[in-house]
């Protein structure tokens, strides 16, 4: 995913991004938020008004355009044959579960990036 479409305040899929007074765009609550506790921006530290705030069509629009190629494509793989773990090194561990970062092992700039689940117990 391109960070172009991921809020710096939230770091999430823009739903409603708004364009402030440093030229920065935000996801509309998480700036009205943060200009009610800090009346900043929180990248330049400039002064910021909730007032000031544009709606950010065209990026609502490409954000829009984004999620429906991503629920049209059908990502299917097998671990070992398509994808892999990079590490043997767990991202993250809970009571049983484990994320390990992954690759895919056939290059392809059209896949996205990945992370395999193992639920403890479980079996596909």
């Amino acid at each position: 995913m391109h960070d172009s479409l991921i809020c710096p305040i939230t770091f999430d899929l823009f739903r409603d991004p708004v364009v402030a007074e440093d030229g920065h765009t935000y996801e509309r609550e998480a700036i009205i938020s943060w200009i009610r506790k800090h009346g900043t921006s929180p990248l330049t530290r400039e002064p910021l008004t909730i007032e000031a705030l544009r709606p950010n069509r065209t990026l609502k629009k490409l954000v829009d355009e984004f999620e429906i190629a991503s629920r049209s494509r059908n990502f299917q793989f097998k671990l070992g044959v398509d994808v892999k773990t990079k590490s043997h090194r767990a991202l993250f561990q809970t009571f049983g579960k484990t994320i390990y970062e992954a690759e895919w092992i056939k290059d392809n700039d059209r896949r996205p990036r990945i992370v395999l689940l193992k639920i403890d117990g479980a079996r596909a």
